[in-house]
C-alpha cells in the first residue's frame, strides 16, 4: 500500500485515563494495525460522564483526602503528552464533534469497552457503533471486554442492534464472547490482550533501581503481606520496590511513572507480587517474571481464563491467604517461570491480519 492508499484505521477504545493498562493496550494495537500497513490512530474521544470521572476531583476534608489528591497528582503527572503519537485530533467528549469521516473504518477495543453496567463509561452505545457518524462504517471489534457486566443481559437495544454490524469480533474473555453470543446470536474469536501482540520500545528515561529487586504492584498491600514480602527480599539479597500501591516496607516506592517505565519495572525485576491487576498479571507474563497473584472481584473473571490457558492459575491465591512458604514459586528454579503462549499469539495475530482486510474491502 502506498501512503496515500493506505486506509484510515480509527481505534475506539479507553486510552486517556491515567491508567498503565489501558495507555499500553491502546498503544500496542494502534502500533499493531500501523505494522500492518494500514494508517491508524486511537480517536481522541470519551463519553463526558466517562472523561469527568477520569478526573477524580477529591475535595480536601482531611488529611486522607489530601493524600489521596497527592496520590493522582503524582500519578497524572507520568501521562502528560504521551497520546502525541496515538491521535491525530484534538480531544472531544462529544460523539458528535469526532471527525468521523476522517477514518474509513474502525477497530473497537480492547479495554472494559463493552461494560455496560457501569455508570462511569456513560452507557455509550459509540463503541457498539451505534451513532451516526459510524453507522456507515465498516467496524471489528479486537481484545473487546465488557468487564463485570452480567453476559445474559438484559440488554440495551444498542447493543444488540449495534453488534450485528460487525464484520469480525475478538474478545478477550469467555464472558464477553458469551454476551456476543447471548446479545446477537454472533460467533466470536478469544484473542490475545494487545500488549502481548509486540515487544515494547525503550523508556525514554531509563529507571535506575540499586539492584536485584522484587516488584510490588496493585491495590495496597497489607502490613502483614509487605512485612513477609521484605523478610523474602532479605533472605535472597533483593529490594523490594513499589510503584503507585502501598506497602509499607518498601525500599522504595515510585509514584511518577511514564507507562514505559512502569514496563521496565516488570521487564528488569526478579519477580513481582502483583496485588488484583489484570496487566500487572499480564506484563509479568509477558517478561517471563514469576509472579504472585492476589486476587480481586474487579479482575478474577478477566484474568482467570489467560492463566488456565498458560498453566500459571497455581499462582492465583485470595488475599490474605498467601503464606510465607507461598512465596516459594517466586523463585524460577523452585516454580517454572511463565511463558507467552505464542501459538495463540499468532492466531491473534492472524485475527486481526484477516479482519481488518474484510473490514477495508467491504
Amino acid at each position: 500500500m502506498t501512503a496515500k492508499s493506505r486506509p484510515r484505521i480509527g481505534v475506539l477504545t479507553y486510552h486517556n485515563g491515567p491508567n498503565f493498562g489501558g495507555f499500553l493496550q491502546a498503544w500496542h494495537l494502534v502500533h499493531a494495525i500501523r505494522a500492518l500497513g494500514y494508517e491508524a490512530h486511537a480517536v481522541n474521544y470519551l463519553h463526558a460522564t466517562h472523561h469527568e470521572s477520569n478526573q477524580i476531583k477529591i475535595p480536601l476534608k482531611n488529611l486522607s483526602s489530601m493524600k489521596a489528591k497527592i496520590f493522582w497528582m503524582l500519578k497524572r503527572r507520568g501521562f502528560c503528552n504521551i497520546e502525541d503519537d496515538l491521535c491525530k485530533h484534538p480531544f472531544v467528549s462529544d460523539a458528535s464533534k469526532v471527525p468521523w469521516d476522517d477514518f474509513d473504518a474502525f477497530v473497537v477495543g480492547s479495554d472494559v469497552v463493552w461494560d455496560y453496567s457501569c455508570e462511569n463509561y456513560g452507557h455509550d452505545p459509540v463503541y457498539f457503533g451505534g451513532i451516526s457518524g459510524l453507522k456507515d462504517k465498516p467496524i471489528i471489534a479486537y481484545a473487546a471486554s465488557c468487564g463485570p457486566s452480567d453476559p445474559q443481559g438484559p440488554f440495551p437495544d444498542y447493543i444488540r442492534n449495534g453488534l450485528k454490524n460487525f464484520t469480525s469480533i475478538g474478545v478477550r474473555d469467555e464472558a464477553t464472547a458469551n454476551l456476543v453470543r447471548e446479545a446477537s446470536g454472533l460467533d466470536s474469536e478469544l484473542v490475545v490482550d494487545p500488549t502481548w501482540l509486540a515487544p515494547d520500545p525503550p523508556s525514554k528515561s531509563p529507571l535506575k533501581p540499586k539492584g536485584k529487586y522484587l516488584f510490588a504492584y496493585g491495590g495496597n498491600i497489607s502490613a502483614q503481606q509487605s512485612a513477609d514480602l521484605s523478610d523474602y527480599c532479605r533472605s535472597r539479597n533483593l529490594l523490594l520496590i513499589s510503584a503507585l500501591s502501598r506497602c509499607p516496607d518498601a525500599d522504595k516506592m515510585y509514584r511518577t511513572l511514564t507507562p514505559f517505565q512502569w514496563v521496565e519495572l516488570f521487564k528488569n525485576a526478579e519477580a513481582t507480587f502483583i496485588s488484583g491487576t489484570l496487566h500487572g498479571t499480564i506484563y509479568s507474563m509477558k517478561y517471563g517474571r514469576p509472579f504472585i497473584l492476589a486476587n480481586a472481584p474487579a479482575t478474577s473473571a478477566k484474568i482467570k481464563q489467560i492463566l488456565q490457558r498458560t498453566s500459571q492459575d497455581f499462582r492465583l491465591f485470595e488475599p490474605g491467604e498467601i503464606a510465607p512458604d507461598d512465596l516459594a514459586i517466586l523463585d524460577s528454579k523452585l516454580a517454572k517461570a511463565p511463558e507467552l503462549p505464542l501459538s495463540w499469539i499468532n492466531q491473534s495475530k492472524l485475527f486481526l491480519e484477516r479482519s481488518l482486510s474484510r473490514c477495508v474491502a467491504s
